[in-house]
């Protein structure tokens, strides 16, 4: 069997990535998921975030000339690594095309009225282990580190905890489990999990429900933790869609 090897701790097999990657592009970028799809995310520090995305927004050329279906932006709201944190991220309708577009743009090479507003720190191709409905929102970010023999059980976990969500009153709500390709160091041992609800009301909601004890689906949430192995990393990031394809 094929796989791609991530170190001696965390190995995806390219059998899994396979069977379990579906990701959702419908016209409108935000419906039923299907089993297509991949991203890229640049990593960057912005002074300004504020600025540097009015920047991007007028400058949305830039996605369509790299063949991105949807892009947006991630601003990091707690657990920064860096002043500034955020991210660009680009969706695509296959693998293919994620690193087709990313071989057309450099982004030491971007005009100097935007590449003054940012400091590039690195870029990574993601693809889902599961069905995931793009509807960027206000959204807790983790990287863990999952055994390879634990990833399809983690993923049915996910699967059943967002039902569960989704059933007991946040219709909205969504989780993502992304593997990277091509990541570096940066994200070689971890999968990117992103739990997405509509707003920050609405994720706070979902933490007071747990820890008041009337979350209905506390016991689909506490079924995930014997398949994770170590949290690396956690964080909340306001995201949102500022480019769709015609």
């Amino acid at each position: 069997m094929l796989t791609i090897k991530t170190n001696t701790y965390l190995t995806v097999s390219l059998t899994a990535l396979l069977t379990l990657s579906p990701l959702s592009f419908a016209d409108n970028h935000a419906g039923e998921a299907t089993t297509d799809g991949a991203f890229t995310t640049l990593m960057v520090a912005a002074p300004d975030t504020g600025k540097y995305i009015a920047s991007l927004k007028k400058n949305s050329g830039a996605f369509k000339a790299v063949g991105a279906s949807a892009a947006g932006v991630c601003v990091t709201q707690s657990g920064h690594e860096y002043p500034g944190q955020m991210m660009i991220w680009s969706g695509y309708p296959s693998i293919q095309a994620a690193l087709i577009g990313s071989s057309k743009y450099d982004p030491a090479k971007a005009p100097q009225q935007v590449a003054r507003l940012r400091e590039v720190k690195y870029g990574v191709t993601w693809k889902s282990l599961k069905p995931f409905k793009l509807n960027p929102g206000y959204e807790r970010v983790q990287r863990i580190q999952v055994a390879n023999e634990k990833v399809p059980a983690f993923v049915a976990a996910m699967s059943e905890l967002e039902a569960a969500i989704q059933n007991n009153g946040h219709a909205d709500f969504g989780n993502g489990i992304f593997v990277s390709i091509g990541g570096g160091s940066h994200e070689v041992q971890t999968l990117m999990v992103r739990s997405v609800s509509r707003d920050a009301a609405a994720a706070g909601a979902l933490f007071d429900e747990y820890f008041s004890g009337t979350a209905a689906w506390a016991g689909a949430f506490q079924a995930v933790s014997p398949h994770i192995d170590a949290v690396i990393s956690d964080n909340f990031e306001s995201c949102e869609q500022i480019y769709a394809a015609e």
